[in-house]
Order: structure tokens, then C-alpha cells, then sequence
């Protein structure tokens, strides 16, 4: 069983061969550039023992945004919030959930609250690995394709999905997930 040092040299290695972290923070920049005065939620938020913000992209919005940090985790010190079972309702502008289905047993039940808890015509960003190394362990439950995540975002109005790598075998598949306006 690796320890602490081990996971993180295993991660940092991760992060360096498949580089999508960086491409991540690029993809978020674009979203984050027309939000003003937006009610955001990001889902799994990390830890912080690495800095307040290592996990989060919070650094990419404008403070005049209200940004709401949350992990399933209380001891990372977030607003505490399973995104399978959180109450939430037409309540957010815009929801992240970087890199945490693939940790969610029942990630449909996800991608149905996070629709829930999105206002009209609000957008979710879903980032999920699809060739990356296990992490997280016992928590690490899937890898999504491109397809896949058209499936797992099936109930919103439009789906964009992105992915970084090679088409046939991408690293990474990001989705930026449309609610539809209940007035059109």
C-alpha cells in the first residue's frame, strides 16, 4: 500500500504525463470570462493541506461572483455537500464537478442533482478522466468516453464535450452541460 509520499509522487507524475490539469484551468478560463454576478458551486473542492485553494479553481472567477466551495469530506474544511444527494434546487448559475464522478458510485444520481440544482438555462462543467491512473483508491470507480458523458448529462437541453488527447483514446473529456429556460 503506497503512503502519503507515494500517492502524491504517483499523482504528480499522473498529472505531468497526461497534463490536463493545466488544459482544465484553460477550458474553465473560457466559462469563467462571461460569469458576473453568478451563483457558482464548485463540487469537490479538496483538501487543503496543499494551500487553500490547490484542488479549487476558484482563482479563475471574478470576485464578484458568489463561489461556493464543497467536498463530501468535512475534514477539508468546504461547505459539506454529496453531490449525489444534495437538496439544492434552481439554486446555482453554474456547478463545477472537476474530477469527482469518477469517484461516485452512482454518478446518473449526480448528473440528476446537479441538473436539479441548477437554475434555468445555468451550465454545469463535468471533467472526468478517461486514461488516467487509479487514484483515490477504493474510490475510484470509473473512466468516462466521450459518449459516455452525453449519456451521464442526458437531461440537459445541450451537452459540449471536449476532450484532451488523442480522439481515440483521450485523457481527459470535459462537458459543458446546458439547462434549458423553463419560459422557452
Amino acid at each position: 500500500m503506497l503512503g502519503n509520499l507515494g500517492r502524491a509522487v504517483e499523482r504528480r507524475v499522473g498529472r505531468v504525463i497526461f497534463g490536463s490539469r493545466k488544459w482544465i484551468g484553460g477550458q474553465l478560463a473560457e466559462v469563467a470570462a462571461d460569469m458576473h454576478d453568478a451563483r457558482i458551486l464548485e463540487i469537490g473542492s479538496g483538501r487543503q493541506d496543499m494551500g487553500e485553494d490547490a484542488y479549487s479553481f476558484r482563482h479563475l472567477f471574478d470576485s464578484g461572483n458568489e463561489f461556493v466551495q464543497s467536498d463530501v469530506d468535512p475534514a477539508y474544511g468546504h461547505l459539506v455537500v454529496d453531490v449525489t444527494a444534495m437538496d439544492f434546487e434552481d439554486e446555482w448559475d453554474l456547478i463545477l464537478c472537476v474530477s469527482v464522478v469518477e469517484h461516485v458510485p452512482d454518478f446518473r444520481a449526480a448528473a440528476t442533482r446537479i441538473h436539479r440544482a441548477l437554475r434555468p438555462r445555468g451550465r454545469a462543467v463535468v471533467v472526468a478522466p478517461m486514461c488516467f491512473p487509479y487514484h483515490d483508491e477504493p474510490h475510484d470507480y470509473w473512466r468516462f468516453t466521450v459518449h459516455g458523458v452525453r449519456y451521464m448529462l442526458a437531461d440537459f437541453e445541450q451537452v459540449d464535450v471536449r476532450s484532451r488527447g488523442p480522439r481515440r483514446l483521450p485523457f481527459t473529456t470535459l462537458a459543458v452541460a446546458h439547462k434549458a429556460d423553463r419560459a422557452g
